[in-house]
């Protein structure tokens, strides 16, 4: 036997009834019936055979199931954020990283909410650039997309927007849902405080996104108001 034998109760509770099954088995039973006797001491050793096995069961179960050491909680890896699934998502436009870039040449997905699908439709429609956009009536656009006036008005505002050096596509989009402001004549009047505000309370209640680390200060709030001033 194991150092470990009778660590097991049920193994214990067995072996208190086996032993003295077979002492009965051979003291009494033996003298009166031989046969009775041969079957009492066979449970008997049934019994003590099946307590060693238990305490066996015991020894050979791994050792963390055998003691109530806690589990050391692996670290979790953080996952990259998922892609946007929607259909309607937007792409990266590599034109829109070149500089003063003429509206003729900006390819229609440059404007802020505008992905592959709805540049698709726009494009089969005649529309495949930003310079195609300025001038178009909203509700010929909200009927080639399916999407109401409202949000065909602002993709015509910000195309308005998109194609100057100081403002971005983030940009566009910000002026034109912070601050509903939706030509270069009302951007030059604006004030760079006000705006600001609005961007900031946009951003802050996600009306507006922009990409992780892209920041939209008054300082740069400034330089849309300088540039339109000189165009307007």
């Amino acid at each position: 036997m194991s150092p470990g034998f009778l660590s097991d109760k049920r193994a214990v509770a067995a072996i208190i009834i086996a032993i003295p099954l077979a002492i009965v088995a051979i003291v009494f039973v033996r003298p009166i019936d031989f046969n009775l006797s041969m079957i009492v001491f066979g449970a008997s050793l049934v019994l003590f055979l099946f307590a060693c096995l238990l305490d066996t069961a015991d020894e050979l179960q791994p050792a963390s199931t055998m003691t109530s050491t806690p589990k050391v909680k692996k670290k979790t890896v953080a996952k990259a954020p998922a892609k946007p699934s929607d259909e309607h998502a937007e792409v990266f436009v590599p034109d829109v990283v070149k500089p003063t870039v003429e509206p003729s040449k900006l390819p229609i997905e440059t404007i802020e909410g505008i992905g592959p699908v709805y540049g698709k439709l726009l494009r089969d429609a005649g529309f495949p650039t930003v310079a195609d956009m300025v001038a178009v009536d909203a509700e010929k656009i909200a009927d080639i997309c399916d999407v109401n006036v409202e949000q065909a008005e602002r993709w015509i505002a910000m195309s308005r927007f998109a194609w100057l050096d100081e403002i971005s596509e983030e940009d566009a989009e910000a002026i034109v849902f912070a601050t509903e402001i939706t030509d270069l004549e009302a951007l030059a009047n604006a004030n760079a405080d006000d705006v600001f505000a609005k961007v900031k309370r946009a951003l802050a209640d996600g009306d507006v996104r922009v990409p992780a680390g892209y920041v939209i200060n008054l300082e740069k709030v400034r330089t849309w108001i300088d540039a339109a001033r000189k165009l307007a």
